[in-house]
C-alpha cells in the first residue's frame, strides 16, 4: 500500500516546536510519510543535521534523524521557485508570541502556499493577529499543556505529558461549502491522527477559543509570580500572601472572559491552578526562566492580553496590571 506523504514545518523550533516535530519525525507509520522541516536557531539546527534531535524523558532518551533544519527560509523559498507543486501540508508556528508578526512576514511565501497555519504558542489573542496577514480559513490553533525545556542544541527535555486540543479559531467566522467543510474536518482529524501516533494524547475540540482562555488562566496564576519572586510553581504556594493574590488575578482574568463571551467551563480555575502548581512543583516556569536568561518574556499575552481587553471593556485588572508593568520593568533591567 502505498503511503500518504506529508510535509510539515516549524517555524520557530525551540523547546515546544522540537517536542512536538520531534516525536512527530519519530513516527513509524503504514500509512503515512512524513517529512519533517525545523527552522530554528543555527546551533540548533546544525545539532540536528549533524547528529539529529535528542529527546529525555525521564530516564528514557530517543534520538531521531529522519528529519532537516534550516537557520532560515531562504534554502526552501529557492525551491519554492523552482518546484510550484512544493508546500506544506501542515506548517506550525511555534515562535515566541511577541514575534508572531516578525514570523508570519518573514514566511509568508511558505505560509501562504500551505494548506495549514497551525498556531502553537502561549497566550490569548495570537490568532487575532495572524488573521490581519493570513486567510482566517487556513488557521488551526493547539492548546497543550506539555512542557519542554531545550537544555542545548539538540538536546531537549520533555517534562512533564499533558493533554493537547485543537481546533478552528474562527470556524464561526468562516465561509464554506460543504465539499470545504468535509476536507477542512478531513484535514484536523489527519492532524489529531498525526499527535497521537506521535504519542501526544489529543483531542478535537469545537470551542478552541475557550480551551485557550482557560489554559492562559493557569499562566495569569502562575507564570509572573514565579518571573517576580523568581520562585519555583511549587514554592508559590508555601506564601499565603502570594497564593492569595494569584488567585486574584485568575478572578480578574475571568471577569475579562465573561465579559467577551467566552462560554466557559464549570471550574474552579483557581483552585486548578493551585493543583498544577503542585503536580509541577519543581518547575520554573517559562516567563522565571526568560527573565533569568535575560530575555524578552510573553507578559503582553498573558497578563497584559487581560490587560488590554479590560481596557477595551471599560473594567478594572489591577492586579494584572501591576503584574504586567512590573515584569516589564524586569525585562528593561539589566537583571
Amino acid at each position: 500500500m502505498t503511503r500518504k506523504k506529508l510535509r510539515i514545518g516549524f517555524i520557530g523550533a525551540g523547546s515546544i516546536g522540537s517536542l512536538f516535530g520531534g516525536y512527530l519525525a519519530n513516527i513509524k507509520s503504514d500509512i503515512y510519510e512524513l517529512e519533517v522541516i525545523f527552522f530554528c536557531m543555527k546551533k540548533h539546527k546544525e545539532a540536528i543535521n549533524t547528529r539529529g534531535l535528542r529527546i529525555h524523558k525521564n530516564q528514557d532518551v530517543k534520538e531521531i534523524k529522519n528529519m532537516l533544519a534550516y537557520e532560515n527560509e531562504k534554502i526552501l523559498e529557492e525551491n519554492l521557485e523552482k518546484d510550484y507543486s512544493f508546500r506544506f501540508d501542515y506548517i506550525f508556528l511555534t515562535t515566541k508570541t511577541y514575534d508572531i508578526e516578525k514570523a508570519v512576514l518573514q514566511y509568508k511565501k511558505l505560509i501562504d502556499v500551505s494548506n495549514w497555519l497551525v498556531i502553537l504558542q502561549n497566550g490569548i489573542g495570537n490568532e487575532d493577529i495572524v488573521s490581519n496577514y493570513l486567510s482566517k480559513s487556513k488557521l488551526i490553533r493547539v492548546v497543550t499543556s506539555n512542557g519542554a525545556f531545550l537544555e542545548s542544541p539538540g538536546n531537549l527535555i520533555h517534562t512533564g505529558d499533558g493533554f493537547t486540543k485543537i481546533g478552528f479559531p474562527f470556524l464561526g467566522d468562516i465561509n464554506k461549502n460543504r465539499a470545504e467543510l468535509e476536507k477542512a474536518n478531513m484535514d484536523l482529524k489527519i492532524l489529531k491522527e498525526l499527535l497521537q501516533l506521535a504519542g501526544l494524547e489529543t483531542q478535537i475540540v469545537k470551542d478552541i477559543n475557550k480551551e485557550s482562555w482557560e489554559k492562559v488562566f493557569v499562566n495569569v496564576g502562575i507564570n509572573a509570580f514565579g518571573a517576580l519572586a523568581n520562585l519555583k510553581n511549587g514554592q508559590l504556594l508555601e506564601s499565603k500572601g502570594l497564593k492569595h493574590l494569584m488567585g486574584e488575578a485568575i478572578e480578574e482574568a475571568v471577569q475579562v472572559a465573561k465579559m467577551k463571551k467566552i462560554q466557559l467551563s464549570d471550574k474552579d480555575f483557581i483552585t486548578e491552578t493551585y493543583n498544577i502548581a503542585k503536580r509541577t512543583s519543581e518547575n520554573k516556569n517559562s516567563m522565571l526562566q526568560d527573565i533569568l536568561n535575560g530575555m524578552t518574556t510573553e507578559i503582553d499575552f498573558i497578563n497584559g492580553r487581560v490587560l488590554k481587553y479590560a481596557k477595551e471593556l471599560g473594567i478594572k485588572v489591577p492586579i494584572n496590571e501591576l503584574l504586567t508593568h512590573l515584569i516589564k520593568g524586569l525585562e528593561s533591567s539589566s537583571i
